[in-house]
């Protein structure tokens, strides 16, 4: 990341060293599943639109199945049809 780097760009650089260190990744029913499209969002069309991407994000995570990683992994099919916590906090 370089001098001059947007916030946007920063925060994803930073997603990105948090999905590699901790291995979860878009579609794995975690806050990246609403954090990414966020992030995207608020990269190319500001805070109204990170919002509304965070929070699609988050609410697609009551279609996926048992979550691969974060606390819900834990919690087994217990949750299917329930958006996950962590993707809304």
């Amino acid at each position: 990341l370089g001098f001059g780097a947007t916030l946007p760009k920063a925060l994803l650089a930073g997603l990105d060293r948090m999905t590699f260190y901790g291995g979860a990744k878009v579609g794995d029913r975690t806050m990246v599943d609403a954090l990414e499209p966020a992030l995207k969002a608020l990269d190319t069309g500001g805070l109204e639109a990170a919002a509304t991407a965070a929070r699609h994000g988050a609410e697609a995570t009551a279609a996926m199945q048992k979550a691969k990683a974060g606390r819900s992994a834990y919690i087994g099919r217990q949750l299917d049809g329930v958006a996950d916590p962590g993707a809304f906090a």
